[in-house]
């Protein structure tokens, strides 16, 4: 019962934000930074009440061993934001994204010195190979568009980049976990407010791009900023109960639904490539996790941590 519930406000919460993202991107491509500020500001408002007491409570985490993850925090999620005016489309984008778990294995591979499972290998190539096809399908499409094709690349590029980057978050998280204990609320708060002055160096695009948002494009960020931190929020509880095998099963599950959404409600270009890395990846990323092994044994009993 709890499996379900949480499982469901996962993927309703995050799909809900990917939706109301690619709204917002599609009327105003050059808003992300702005939503994402607001974001983080929500998020470590939110965090500085409930979690941190108005100040009263002290971290359990010293904080500076925060400073690499919130660098890498937010170059990660500022670098995005650029993607989404370089021509590359959202299908393209979670696509891609989608491949987050070769990149982990390799990050993972090299800090570790642990070889991989043979499974996690062929599922990786797998998944690589899915996204290699759609962004040979996205290339097609951007070439077709004279002049953007050298934008599509760099946004391609960017895209690659903050894979490991954000397999390098994770990473530091594990390790922040496995020295201090798992402190998910804390974090989340910390990941999100201590990068908040790093915006000041944007501070005058937020600024101009602020005072030119119409209306209706302030409500769909309210409503974005919302969605992510339910979407946020839900993660994370769901990391602090679950095998991060299962929690990052979800998130790609998510992924997919979310691409379905977008191709089904926005009718974006998805060629027969795009459809064929998709099946390469949703294979990938069964294979990769052992999915297929786990179905044939005993139901799994799910971990719970207390």
């Amino acid at each position: 019962m709890y499996f379900n519930t949480t499982l469901s406000q996962v993927l309703i919460r995050c799909c809900a934000s990917a939706f109301l993202m690619e709204i917002l991107m599609a009327r105003s491509p050059n808003s992300a930074n702005l939503i994402t500020f607001l974001q983080f500001f929500f998020i470590a408002l939110h965090g500085f009440i409930f979690t941190a007491k108005l100040g009263k409570v002290k971290s359990k985490i010293p904080l500076r061993q925060y400073t690499l993850l919130v660098a890498l925090f937010f170059i990660t999620s500022t670098a995005n934001n650029y993607v989404y005016v370089l021509h590359v489309p959202s299908t393209l984008h979670m696509i891609i994204r989608s491949a987050s778990s070769p990149a982990s294995m390799i990050v993972s591979w090299y800090t570790k010195k642990q070889r991989p499972k043979l499974t996690k290998c062929i599922g990786s190539i797998l998944i690589t190979i899915g996204v290699s096809l759609a962004m040979y399908g996205g290339a097609t499409i951007a070439e077709q568009n004279k002049g953007e094709f050298y934008y599509w690349c760099i946004g391609v590029v960017i895209l690659l980049s903050t894979l490991f980057l954000g397999a390098l978050t994770g990473l530091q998280q594990e390790i922040l976990f496995r020295k201090y204990g798992k402190h998910p609320d804390e974090m989340l708060f910390y990941s999100n407010a201590l990068p908040l002055p790093l915006f000041i160096g944007i501070y005058p695009q937020l600024r101009d791009i602020a005072s030119s948002l119409p209306i209706d494009i302030w409500i769909f960020t309210a409503l974005s900023i919302i969605c992510q931190f339910y979407c946020t929020h839900s993660v994370h509880e769901f990391a602090t109960k679950e095998s991060s095998v299962t929690v990052t099963f979800i998130l790609t599950l998510r992924r997919f639904i979310s691409l379905l959404i977008s191709s089904i409600v926005f009718k974006n270009s998805l060629t027969v490539l795009h459809v064929l890395g998709t099946v390469f990846v949703a294979l990938g990323t069964f294979i990769y996790f052992d999915f297929f092994e786990s179905r044939r044994q005993a139901p799994v009993s799910m971990k719970k941590d207390k």
